[in-house]
């Protein structure tokens, strides 16, 4: 008889860190019964359910991103422990072995759960923890976590450096691009054609203040005559469902589009699901992120695909991208800086196909998921008393302290 997992993810929508657990479900799918819990209807919950994975709803209800006040911190804390109490009479329901928290929105209501019920814990961490309050409740919950996965070491070190006694608990497992076999299609799907004169330089995912796309409309007006009149600018995403602070920042990008005289030079996509004739669309990706990203999916996804990135330093970026050889890294928050990186990759013929021969060859074995299958069932099989797939059991080395 199979074991049963009980998947906890904040959001039912398709962003970074539902693809990991995509692929984390993918990697557990012949040996484990998942359920997994949503806070609401979605794209990513629906085509879980066309497979035929089980999901169940949990009143946790939104939180926004960015500062909250304290009255929304102890709504959202009562909301919590309700969902704790609510998924624990599911665990011992329908006989859950383990639980998964995909996401810090999950985890006091995951812990919770896991502790009333007995059952171990893993908490997959796809961000960088940035701020005091969310470092706090984090580390505090994470104690009372069996195991905790980063998706970087940059997210990992975010963790350990607030409370080094998690490091005997923490593994970096870098998160993987699924393979394509399928051919890529000539073109965008639907009506939309992109205009190319010359270059199309594309962004992809959520239209949110933190991804930065404002600095790249910023950066590609302030590019000379010569240069702009040889790009398009394809932006695929689209704001939070129901988030009004994305919603505003998007109707501000078309503001920015006119002040600088883009809107001719601008495709506007939209959410999309199968990104891969969009890239295939592109001569170079734009990752312009101001905060600390832990990963960054769409950066792998471009790679995989021989399209060259041009990023900001920061957060785990750099242990994908190397500077010169598969991309371009530039200074976070510098309009500046990114469009000297754009004018020198259109204008340096050369250095352009240094740069996309790199992105074909440099994206090594840590991010497939020839990887990371293994490693993610090494780590649930130990949690669940199970032998690991070569049928020896699990081995400690692979919860040794991370350094």
């Amino acid at each position: 008889m199979k074991k049963t997992i009980l998947f906890l993810d904040q959001q039912s929508w398709l962003g970074g860190a539902q693809r990991v657990l995509d692929s984390v479900l993918g990697s557990l799918e012949t040996e484990f019964d998942p359920i997994v819990a949503f806070p609401n209807k979605g794209p990513f919950r629906s085509s879980l359910e066309e497979r035929g994975v089980k999901t169940l709803t949990i009143p946790i209800g939104n939180y926004r991103s960015g500062r909250k006040s304290y009255l929304e911190m102890a709504a959202f804390a009562i909301r919590s422990a309700i969902c704790g109490v609510l998924l624990a009479t599911v665990i011992r329901r329908r006989r859950v072995d383990l639980v998964y928290i995909n996401g810090p929105r999950c985890l006091l209501a995951g812990v919770f759960a896991a502790w009333l019920t007995g059952r171990p814990s893993v908490f997959h961490l796809h961000l960088i923890l940035t701020r005091r309050t969310e470092l706090f409740l984090v580390t505090r919950l994470a104690r009372r976590i069996s195991r905790i996965i980063a998706c970087s070491h940059a997210a990992a070190r975010s963790l350990l450096n607030d409370d080094t006694r998690l490091s005997e608990k923490t593994e970096v497992i870098h998160s993987p691009v699924p393979v394509r076999n399928d051919p890529i299609p000539e073109r965008p799907p639907g009506n939309i054609r992109i205009p190319s004169p010359c270059f199309t330089v594309g962004t992809v995912g959520r239209i949110t203040e933190v991804k930065g796309q404002h600095l790249l409309l910023k950066a590609a007006g302030k590019l000379p005559p010569q240069v702009r009149a040889k790009i398009r600018i394809l932006i695929v995403g689209a704001p939070a469902p129901a988030s009004k602070a994305d919603i505003r920042y998007a109707e501000g990008l078309k503001a920015i589009a006119y002040r600088y005289d883009l809107t001719e030079n601008i495709v506007w996509a939209g959410y999309q699901t199968d990104l891969a004739s969009w890239y295939g669309s592109m001569d170079v990706l734009v990752h312009s992120a101001l905060w600390a990203e832990a990963m960054g999916l769409v950066i792998l996804e471009a790679l995989q695909m021989g399209i060259p990135v041009i990023a900001t330093r920061i957060g785990g970026i750099p242990e994908i991208l190397r500077d010169g050889t598969n991309g371009l890294l530039v200074t976070p928050d510098d309009e500046d800086a990114l469009g000297q990186a754009l004018s020198l990759f259109i204008e340096n013929s050369s250095l352009r196909e240094h740069l996309q021969e790199g992105a074909r060859s440099c994206l090594d074995d840590r991010f497939t998921l020839k990887s990371f299958s293994p490693e993610i069932r090494t780590l649930v099989c130990r949690l669940c008393n199970l032998p690991n797939s070569n049928g020896s059991s699990a081995s400690d080395e692979k919860f040794a302290a991370w350094k």
